[in-house]
């Protein structure tokens, strides 16, 4: 048996001391670096503006359903009498929601501002292409965009 020195007990108690706190340490390490996540990070937004609208107006729905369940049981005892289950439904979900913020001026209001923020995408989407000859694929945009020219005095400045 070996006699250790006070010096090797200290060298050793501060080794176990070290090898204990790693895991704080790493501990730490993801603690700061989720909280510097959470600083730098910014929420993403659409590029469209027209698809930044809140969707908290909504009426009645209707919309079809379908579930499929199955189940064995295979009894209990010295009984083996087990069953299987096999469920299967199918149907139609009307849903109701209880309380609304919508009324009739808000969803004409809402319904407005929706029709404007979708005829500024398309000037922005027109401005885009109207020097370009476009193929038949974008025949759609082609026609919407015919009628849209500059002003005469906006060209004069």
């Amino acid at each position: 048996m070996t006699l250790k020195t006070s010096n090797e007990k200290s060298q050793e108690i501060i080794n176990m001391e070290v090898l204990r706190m790693a895991p704080n340490k790493f501990t730490l390490l993801i603690i700061v670096l989720l909280f510097l996540f959470t600083i730098l990070v910014k929420p993403a937004n659409a590029r469209n503006d027209y698809l930044q609208y809140d969707s908290h107006c909504q009426g009645p729905t209707l919309e079809p359903y379908m579930e499929y369940s199955q189940t064995e049981n295979i009894g209990r005892g010295s009984s083996t009498s087990g069953y299987d289950d096999d469920r299967g439904t199918v149907g139609i979900r009307l849903r109701i929601p209880l309380t609304s913020t919508c009324s009739k001026e808000y969803r004409k209001v809402f319904n407005e501002n929706a029709l404007l923020r979708q005829q500024l995408e398309m000037l922005k989407m027109c401005s885009r292409y109207k020097n370009l000859e476009l193929p038949d694929q974008f025949a759609e945009v082609r026609e919407k965009c015919d009628g849209i020219k500059r002003k005469p005095e906006a060209d004069d400045k």
